[in-house]
């Protein structure tokens, strides 16, 4: 398929994870998923920054049929049984409508859980192609649609504050990606660009819980991300000052939209 190119480090375990998508991707085609997740993450930053073991992925249901990553995964037995060429896949289904034409009605009241619904068809329906590798040749390429970062952004807002005490762990991952995403030099702009393009005031959303949990509740979000399996040190100062900028770019791309309105 059509796409970028991204080299990521990790050795063995990399080259397990594409290995693995490499051969979902090949049984399914790229078109009935997207590759949503720490991967995901990962291949939008070029960078291996935490551990990941599993694949996670966005598919459409129809109807009552059971999506295809489903039917795949049904089909192994015993150990094997969700996982593909040895590594465990987590689909999450969305609904086959996009996720711009859902009906404001049909959402929940709840705002997690519209922003779960709306962020993750969001993400199979923004989502393009990318050819991953791993650094050294090692093993084969794999290709397929990948979330791309203002999806993943949103989608890792929603959980983070959901994860269950058992999976914290989770969430610390979760509140880390974000971090690197709305930091990140060369992805903080077209993300700030595409969230105040996404549906349902998803957007608006983000930049709310941007603000609560790398803003007012820095400390605590940076405690959370230092206890987590990686121990990354990001102080509540360095949070704060990501998310500040973010958020600035966030406001002055909505003021430039305004004046290009006025301007026609």
């Amino acid at each position: 398929m059509s796409g970028d190119s991204v080299v990521l480090g990790g050795g063995e375990a990399t080259r397990r994870l594409l290995g693995a998508l490499k051969a979902l991707a090949e049984a399914l085609g790229t078109e009935c998923f997207a590759l949503i997740g720490g991967l995901a993450v990962m291949a939008r930053l070029g960078d291996v920054h935490r551990a990941t073991e599993d694949i996670d992925t966005a598919v459409v249901q129809v109807d009552d049929r059971p999506p295809a990553v489903s039917l795949l995964l049904s089909s192994a037995s015993g150990p094997e049984e969700g996982t593909i060429a040895g590594v465990k896949v987590d689909s999450i289904e969305v609904g086959s409508v996009p996720a711009a034409d859902i009906a404001a009605e049909d959402l929940p009241e709840d705002e997690f859980d519209r922003a779960f619904i709306v962020a993750h068809r969001w993400a199979f329906d923004t989502a393009t192609g990318l050819t991953l590798a791993v650094e050294g040749g090692v093993g084969a390429a794999a290709s397929c649609r990948v979330a791309r970062p203002a999806a993943l952004v949103a989608m890792k807002l929603q959980s983070a504050p959901r994860r269950r005490e058992v999976r914290a762990y989770k969430g610390s991952n979760d509140y880390l990606d974000i971090f690197r995403l709305v930091s990140h030099v060369g992805l903080s702009v077209s993300i700030a660009e595409e969230l105040r393009g996404a549906p349902h005031g998803l957007g608006a959303w983000c930049g709310k819980r941007i603000r609560t949990e790398l803003v007012e509740d820095a400390a605590r979000t940076a405690s959370k991300i230092h206890r987590g399996p990686t121990g990354y040190l990001a102080t509540p100062e360095d949070l704060r000052q990501a998310a500040i900028a973010f958020l600035e770019r966030l406001g002055r791309l909505g003021d430039e939209t305004a004046a290009e309105g006025e301007e026609s």
